[in-house]
């Protein structure tokens, strides 16, 4: 994967993108909340065609000017792929990732088909332990050299409620985890497949059961033992998983 940066719309924006990146036959991978893409694609190997946006805020892409929501994203995401002239991809979406993808995909635009993974499409109250278990899981691949006891207090820090209402995307992150996109997700006419881990405490194991019985066209891929981070928990299963969609 080769690291580029690009402008759109005034904010430079980081990316990975395949060596041998053929714009008509494109992967769009869209990552979740403040989580860099190095994460997947270390975990997808050399793949053709992949294309992982930082979107803007995280992984080194520049923070909006304003609180953003859901339609901002998308807009984004709809500029950018236009600058690279991609049509028709593959569009997948980890956590909100995923409701961004949603989003994109019912303002008219065009996919060949929507993987989500753990996608944060249903938004429910998120408590602390789901928070505390999302840091937890960030810190214990970025840092791997920090012991268990200080990865826990990190990651308690930074995703407790406290830090999380601080700092320049405090705005964006409370748009974004009010926004529902059930209805939007139910009226999606192109193949969806929906990769769960069975322990998401993030995006409970339920949510993709209810997404499932919104979409006649959608199948739910269940991992085991495998929780919102299913690519990192379980990397071979879900490589075997998504090598059939792509």
């Amino acid at each position: 994967m080769i690291k580029k940066e690009i402008i759109v719309n005034g904010l430079k924006i980081s990316y990975l993108i395949s060596s041998d990146f053929n714009p008509n036959q494109a992967v769009v991978f869209l990552p979740g909340w403040k989580s860099p893409v190095d994460l997947f694609c270390s975990v997808m190997g050399k793949i053709s065609n992949l294309l992982a946006i930082n979107l803007p805020g995280w992984g080194g892409s520049e923070a909006p000017p304003e609180d953003w929501g859901l339609a901002d994203y998308s807009k984004l995401v709809a500029d950018f792929l236009n600058k690279l002239k991609i049509v028709n991809p593959i569009i997948i979406g980890h956590s909100v990732g995923g409701a961004v993808a949603v989003e994109y995909l019912s303002s008219g635009r065009e996919a060949q088909k929507l993987i989500l993974l753990g996608g944060a499409v249903i938004r429910e109250r998120l408590g602390r332990s789901q928070k505390l278990f999302i840091g937890a899981k960030i810190f214990r691949i970025l840092f791997p050299f920090i012991n268990q006891k200080w990865r826990r207090r990190l990651a308690g820090k930074a995703l407790s409620a406290d830090y999380l209402e601080a700092g320049e995307m405090a705005g964006t992150y409370k748009k974004l985890i009010s926004e529902d996109r059930q209805i939007a997700f139910f009226k999606l006419q192109l193949p969806i497949i929906l990769i769960w881990g069975r322990d998401d405490v993030a995006t409970p194991y339920r949510q993709a059961e209810k997404l499932k019985s919104l979409s006649y066209q959608a199948v739910l891929e269940t991992i085991p033992d495998a929780g919102h981070y299913a690519f990192l928990d379980k990397p071979e299963e879900f490589k075997k998983i998504i090598a059939k969609y792509l």
